[in-house]
């Protein structure tokens, strides 16, 4: 039926070939309903006293259509006794629908048929959903707001028809994971309602590291290593017995400041790569220091290994440190550089920068910071043209 109501309806060459077999595959099933008996009188061959009656509705979907079947369990001194009592089916609709809002329609519409049943039996009875859906399961158990407009107008829609039986949804919804309609168990309860449910909390926590000194309070690479030395040199103080009472911090506190800022950056952009290297690993194909052939010196700083192992320079020059583009402590060591050697062009500048550090895409970084720099832009600024002033009044005057 799905499939005919694509067809055009101004067409009179009849259905397809393939969907004209299945028409009559289908029809040719048909007629076996009519071997289906259905016994009209719900309670079946029970004669004693009824104790409790139970409605439970069973839903599922496929691609093609979904549907709910009802089953009414009676028992009576451990006598269980199935009866059928109504179906309903509905085609899925034209437009594609993923199966866990199929599976969401079809609940909605056993909630529709639960509340039109009950409604017309004169007796209590228990209702209990199934449905082989676990995301549809918790759509209806979830909070209705969090969703999309479908899934939100269904969930509420269907959480009201349930609590019109006057329980909440976590006691009229069951789940069923693994759902087969075979034959049903007539020696147990088929739920156990006493079942003490608890809601469990897992908690993560996570250990935020916070930055010795922050870095984005500096605009000199100076001031930053020489603070950094301080708070170290306080540490050390606070730790240690012997403390160092001297009035100025010394080359070595200095540079110890600048190789801890040089790991700090290193381990934040390049963890990755630092990881592989340390397991002996090669390093993704992704990664934008691959080519450069990085390694660990002694000190566990990356690297660049270079092509210039026989050549007569330091080994600074050899194996510069790698460190990213995109970062503050890279900024400031390239204005450091810059005014080393009195604030020259582009090139000068990574020349000098690229004695002891490799920065990929680094002259980029360089036209950038030279751009903003204040005595640069003084330099390279262009003289302001006068305005020429008004021509002296000429004495002679016009005669006539």
């Amino acid at each position: 039926m799905s499939t005919s109501g694509t067809l055009d309806s101004r067409s009179r060459m009849g259905l397809p070939p393939k969907l004209r077999h299945k028409w009559q595959q289908w029809s040719s099933e048909a007629e076996g309903l009519t071997e289906i008996k259905i016994p009209r009188f719900y309670l079946g061959n029970i004669d004693q006293e009824i104790s409790k009656c139970e409605i439970h509705c069973f839903s599922d979907a496929s691609k093609s259509a979904y549907g709910t079947l009802y089953l009414r369990f009676v028992t009576c001194n451990n006598e269980i006794e199935t009866s059928f009592i109504c179906s309903k089916s509905r085609v899925a609709p034209l437009k594609s629908l993923t199966l866990p809002r199929l599976e969401l329609a079809a609940a909605l519409l056993s909630a529709r048929l639960a509340k039109q049943v009950s409604s017309c039996l004169k007796f209590d009875a228990n209702i209990y959903y199934w449905t082989d859906s676990l995301i549809s399961y918790y759509w209806i158990r979830g909070d209705s707001s969090a969703f999309k407009p479908y899934i939100k107008n269904r969930v509420q829609d269907t959480i009201a028809l349930i609590r019109c039986s006057g329980d909440t949804v976590q006691e009229r919804t069951t789940l069923l994971i693994s759902f087969r309609v075979v034959h049903l168990p007539s020696n147990s309860e088929l739920c156990s309602e006493e079942l003490e449910h608890r809601s469990s909390v897992h908690v993560a926590v996570t250990q935020q590291r916070e930055a010795l000194v922050d870095i984005n309070r500096f605009s000199s690479l100076k001031k930053l290593l020489k603070t950094t030395a301080w708070v170290f040199r306080f540490v050390n103080n606070a730790r240690n017995i012997y403390k160092s009472m001297d009035f100025y911090i010394t080359a070595d506190e200095i540079q110890n400041s600048e190789y801890f800022w040089l790991k700090c950056v290193q381990s934040e952009f390049y963890s990755a790569e630092i990881l592989a290297l340390k397991q002996n690993e090669q390093l993704r194909s992704s990664s934008e220091i691959k080519s450069l052939v990085p390694y660990l010196d002694e000190n566990n700083l990356l690297r660049l290994t270079g092509r210039l192992l026989e050549a007569d320079l330091c080994f600074g020059e050899k194996h510069p440190i790698i460190l990213p583009r995109r970062c503050k402590f890279t900024e400031l060591l390239v204005i450091r550089e810059h005014e080393r050697i009195g604030h020259c062009g582009v090139s000068a500048t990574l020349t000098q920068l690229r004695k002891k550090y490799w920065v990929p895409k680094g002259r980029q970084l360089v036209k950038t910071m030279i751009r903003i720099c204040l005595v640069c832009k003084k330099y390279s600024a262009k003289p302001a043209d006068q305005l020429s002033g008004q021509l002296p009044r000429d004495g002679k005057e016009e005669i006539g």
